[in-house]
């Protein structure tokens, strides 16, 4: 009997993927991730201090930077240079940006 992580190998060899890992301690090979890394202490660093946090305020800041983080521009979506919108993050998880008001379903 194959171990889990065996089966979860052998699953993802027969669907194409393939894995790529970091070596340890070499945060310049992660690219993109490690600077999410990075802004997200940044940002929790500033706002906590040395500040001791209860469960519910940790999670009360750590949804604020997510949301910090998942707002902020990366590209425009239009080449018009009257209409501000810009692509974010928010838009890949979720299909819009996460200030934009929600449309009901009639």
């Amino acid at each position: 009997v194959l171990n889990p992580d065996e089966c979860l190998s052998n699953f993802l060899t027969t669907e194409g993927m393939e894995w790529k890992f970091l070596p340890p301690r070499a945060p310049n090979f992660g690219g993109l991730w490690e600077s999410g890394v990075k802004a997200f202490k940044f940002h929790f660093k500033r706002v906590v201090g040395n500040s001791r946090l209860s469960y519910e305020e940790f999670l009360t800041v750590t949804t604020q930077i997510e949301g910090i983080l998942n707002s902020r521009p990366l590209v425009p979506l239009s080449p018009d240079s009257d209409v501000y919108d810009a692509l974010t993050p928010a838009h890949f998880l979720i299909g819009r940006p996460l200030n934009a008001i929600v449309e009901p379903n009639l």
